[in-house]
């Protein structure tokens, strides 16, 4: 009951923190509710198949699922025909994809990613595409096409495969994305079939079909319902987890701010209230009951902002789902629906969050003696206490730690090492900052000792006097600043350092690259290119790139998970479902090569007739010319070219997550600027007994706003630039050049005035209030 009374007479200092809380608990519920809406789903072409039945999903050396193991062309057949006769069922059909893609207007259509668009025929029925116009292709030569690709039955046009253009006739169209063949020319291109589609009879049982197809076929994966997304395509995995890496990046700094930003404000909220909290410890109530008092007032403020923000999430997320599609982040058909658990746990994570950011402040409050009910003023007796001393070192070391480890982190590693150190600093920095204001003032204002007026003194004076106000009104400026600063300079620093490391390996050199394709055909490549595969050996799933001059070679790591050393063997399942025993010769240190598992080119090309080369190396651009989805590039703009997908998604993280912490630190500055004002009612009166005029009130308002501002922006940099320092320098490392630190100084600067014009007219507002007071 005292907690919510106290609640209520602070609602206007409280409503900073409950801002923030709500922010925070919106996106958290949104990012849950998108990512559950985000899982892996059934892919559309085999949605018509009740059961499915695959090999098993093989993971890669490091756990991951990454593959299902195919069967050889007459396995597959010999299953189909067994499942066939099941009761139940009115069709078994093997599943085959490969490249293929039509050109209409001398330029490839479709999706320039899907390297499996091609498919048999009788795969049209496991997705329940039917044929709108026209026969099905029955011989070489014949195609039936997505009726979106704008083509007319009988008309003509290119087909590109693996093995390169050749001249079709389209014979029917489908309502469906893909691109068919007759069931022998997919045998041709895609011997290796993955998964078997069961069409059921009417009324037939799916999980009774399915029961029968485990006993017919035990060493087999029998796929129902939800099991079925375990086949979602490469791409699309691929897709969902890059969204998934921004939606998890977006509810932790939610997290981290959140509990940042109701730290600072609940201890200065202790700090403006030493003498309630010495009244209350001198009618008797215990330094258990005080801290019990602040943790229920962050409780209700917790629960209140929790469902606020839980209602407000629920309502984002459809169009936060919509803008992910939009990005290229989610597949097309994400459907975004409330759900009650993801919305309860968004609550119990910002009321969580509420606990944990004012733990802190409620021992010191415990701590406020009785006799502070006496004081109508008070110095600050020291800048901190031991317990902060030890997160704040703690949190200093921690930074230390990660800083150096961004240098030595793998590649994939890197951004998330910088950032987890930038969040230890940046914490470090703001616990530390009692102790770290004081010279820093003196640093700012030494300039200004020698001018005239009592404004510069009395700024200088209030600041040294009140180191931890000010530390807590700098403290949501450090991690504005800290943040934007942060992500904008490492995308500018990688941005320049993988273009230049690649431009520098290919000097003088052209390439040939896909253009609206997802790979280059043999007619482009010519026999020179690497070819990537996806071979399986000992329940692992392997990565294989085919090359004209390498041994057999396995990266070190692959060759612990297999038990596998020089001169040893090992069988291994090609794409197209046989297997061959290899004689391994060598064994390379892992990171030194891209790929698991180096074979001869004419090896992969001979198992895996879709394999699409990615680029070659050296070709004679005139030679090329002419050739559909192939473009030649010089080393600079194949530099460019290879990294712009990456540079955009870099961007487009950075500026959502600058946004967010801009927009939510915001909060935290307006609120600690308004309740720092108010608080000082008393020196304002002083100040208008002195002879001072509302104007130079606040202009002397206005002065220590900024002072505030410029010493956030000074340690915001400070906790930026090792870990950013200790980011090039791993990149210098790994791409072979030298590597400088960029800074985006106009998301620097454009930070820096928000941050410094959004506290100003907080100050402004507060204490032309209180003035009116």
């Amino acid at each position: 009951m005292i907690a919510l009374a106290a609640v209520r007479g602070r609602a206007a200092s409280l409503a900073g923190t409950f801002a923030g809380l709500t922010l925070g608990v919106a996106l958290i519920a949104m990012t849950l509710l998108v990512h559950v809406a985000a899982q892996p789903r059934t892919p559309q072409r085999l949605a018509a198949a009740p059961v499915l039945v695959h090999g098993p999903v093989a993971p890669d050396a490091a756990g991951v699922g990454s593959g299902v193991r195919p069967w050889a062309a007459t396995d597959a057949a010999a299953l189909a025909d067994r499942l066939a006769g099941l009761a139940g069922v009115a069709a078994a059909v093997p599943d085959r994809s490969f490249y293929a893609q039509l050109v209409v207007g001398g330029r490839p259509v479709g999706d320039a990613e899907d390297a499996g668009a091609g498919h048999g025929w009788s795969s049209a029925a496991l997705g329940g595409y039917p044929l709108v116009a026209g026969a099905a292709p029955a011989a070489d030569g014949e195609v039936a096409a997505d009726v979106a690709s704008g083509l007319a039955v009988g008309a003509r046009t290119t087909l590109l495969t693996a093995g390169g253009p050749a001249e079709v006739t389209v014979t029917g169209l489908v309502g469906g994305p893909g691109v068919y063949t007759s069931d022998a020319v997919a045998e041709r291109l895609s011997p290796g079939v993955p998964v078997i589609g069961l069409l059921l009879r009417a009324g037939a049982d799916p999980e009774a079909v399915a029961a029968a197809a485990r006993d017919a076929v035990p060493a087999a994966v029998v796929a129902t319902g939800e099991q079925r997304a375990a086949l979602e395509p490469v791409q699309q995995a691929k897709t969902r987890w890059l969204g998934t890496q921004l939606l998890i990046a977006m509810a932790s700094l939610a997290v981290f701010v959140t509990v940042f930003v109701v730290a600072s404000t609940f201890a200065l909220n202790v700090a403006q209230r030493r003498r309630e909290l010495g009244l209350l410890r001198t009618v008797g109530a215990t330094p258990r009951q005080i801290r019990r008092f602040v943790l229920g007032e962050a409780l209700l403020v917790g629960a209140a902002g929790g469902v606020a923000g839980a209602l407000l999430g629920t309502a984002a997320a459809g169009p936060a789902g919509g803008r992910l599609v939009r990005w290229g982040l989610a597949d097309p058909g994400l459907q975004v629906r409330a759900q009650l658990m993801p919305v309860l746990a968004a609550v119990a994570v910002g009321i969580g969050v509420a606990l944990v950011g004012a733990y802190a402040a409620g021992r010191r409050a415990a701590k406020v003696p009785p006799m502070a009910a006496l004081r109508e003023a008070s110095v600050e007796a020291r800048a901190m206490g031991p317990g902060r001393w030890l997160l704040g070192g703690g949190a200093l070391l921690l930074a230390g730690f990660l800083a150096l480890r961004t240098a030595t982190a793998a590649a994939d590693e890197r951004v998330n090492t910088a950032l987890f150190a930038a969040m230890a600093l940046t914490a470090a920095a703001a616990l530390l900052a009692p102790v770290l204001v004081p010279p820093l003032v003196r640093l700012v204002s030494w300039p200004l000792r020698g001018t005239r007026g009592a404004g510069p003194m009395l700024v200088r004076a209030e600041s040294l006097t009140a180191a931890r106000r000010t530390a807590a009104t700098a403290a949501p400026v450090i991690a504005t600043v800290g943040f934007a600063v942060l992500l904008s300079g490492m995308v500018s620093t990688m941005r320049e350092a993988y273009p230049a490391g690649q431009a520098a390996k290919l000097a003088g050199i052209t390439v040939a690259v896909p253009n609206g394709t997802p790979g280059l055909t043999e007619a482009a490549a010519g026999g020179r290119s690497v070819l990537p595969s996806r071979v399986y050996a000992n329940g692992l799933s392997i990565a294989a790139f085919g090359t004209a001059t390498g041994p057999v070679s396995f990266a070190a790591g692959v060759a612990d998970a297999l038990g596998v050393r020089v001169g040893g063997t090992v069988d291994v399942v090609f794409a197209d479902g046989n297997a061959e025993r290899l004689t391994i010769a060598k064994i390379t240190p892992d990171g030194q090569v891209d790929d698991d598992l180096i074979l001869p080119r004419d090896l992969v090309r001979r198992h895996d007739p879709s394999a699409l080369a990615q680029s070659v190396v050296g070709v004679d651009a005139v030679a090329l010319a002419g050739l559909p989805g192939v473009e030649v590039l010089d080393a600079k703009a194949y530099a460019d070219r290879s990294s712009g997908e990456d540079s955009r998604l870099l961007w487009l993280f950075a500026t959502v997550l600058i946004a967010l912490s801009v927009g939510y630190t915001g909060i935290a500055v307006v609120n600690t600027m308004a309740m720092s004002a108010e608080s000082r009612r008393p020196d304002l009166a002083v100040l208008r007994r002195a002879g001072a005029t509302p104007r130079q009130t606040l202009r002397y308002a206005a002065a220590e706003a900024l002072l505030v501002v410029a010493l956030g922006t000074g340690l915001g940099l400070a906790v930026t630039v090792p870990p950013l320092l200790g980011m090039a320098a791993g990149l210098e490392q790994e791409v072979g050049v030298p590597v400088a630190l960029r800074l985006h100084w106009p998301v620097l600067v454009a930070t820096v005035l928000a941050t410094a014009a959004v506290a100003v007219a907080a100050s402004l507002t507060a204490t032309r209030r209180a003035l009116q007071r």
